[in-house]
């Protein structure tokens, strides 16, 4: 397996048979012949791009997964049968492909990938987000909330994670994946490779995060993304 790192919460990941994308925004998509799965987790701009619509190209199989909030109009007519439209707490089935859904924590889905024997998460936006100045009881049940649905990846040997690690959370930035870690869930699965995202180009949270000394049985899980167009072979 190739992972490779775009931009913001967009990653490539590059299967024998196949390819996924998640969640790009803009950047250098890397290229490849094979079928194309187009994940995006909800409609903000910043995890939607019509741009993905361009990898459509002549000869090339390519499914487009997208969270129900992003509106059918935005799909070019011509791919819109290439589009399935998903919502929160649903499986599906496409060719290869295992799909399970998970409830954002702000909009949209997160995504449980099964292919090739491979199982890949990749969150979105659902992520702790707690906030300073916000109302304990807002932040009380965005925790809460957060909690609950990781409930639902307990028992998934999980291979390859993508969780937000958010500066703008200042002191609290480390809490959505601190707690994926902590759920029992992620820690039985053992997710041997997760890769911090939403980072707003503000790469120091990785460091930070993996030198914290409460950390430390977690931080060789957390792979050190420095740049956009890292490559990382699993």
């Amino acid at each position: 397996m190739k992972v490779t790192f775009i931009l913001h919460s967009g990653y490539f990941v590059e299967l024998d048979s196949c390819c996924l994308l998640f969640d790009y925004w803009r950047g250098d998509i890397p290229q490849s012949d094979k079928p194309l799965y187009v994940f995006a987790s909800h409609h903000h701009e910043d995890h939607f791009s019509p741009e993905v619509f361009k990898e459509a190209r002549p000869g090339r199989r390519v499914r487009f997964i997208l969270s129900k909030d992003i509106f059918e109009s935005r799909v070019p007519e011509e791919l819109r049968e290439a589009a399935l439209f998903v919502k929160p707490h649903e499986t599906y089935e496409l060719e290869g492909l295992r799909l399970a859904t998970l409830k954002s924590t702000d909009e949209g889905v997160a995504f449980l990938v099964e292919c090739e024997g491979k199982r890949i998460y990749h969150a979105g936006d659902l992520n702790c987000w707690v906030w300073e100045g916000a109302p304990k009881w807002q932040n009380d049940m965005m925790e809460k909330a957060y909690r609950e649905e990781l409930r639902l990846l307990e028992g998934k040997d999980i291979d390859v994670a993508f969780v937000p690690l958010d500066p703008r959370q200042d002191a609290d930035f480390d809490l959505g994946m601190r707690y994926f870690f902590e759920a029992a869930g992620a820690e039985a699965a053992g997710a041997a490779h997760v890769f911090p995202m939403h980072m707003w180009e503000d790469y120091t949270v990785v460091p930070l995060f993996k030198g914290t000394p409460t950390y430390k049985e977690y931080a060789p899980r957390v792979m050190d993304v420095k740049e956009p167009g890292q490559v990382f072979e699993i």
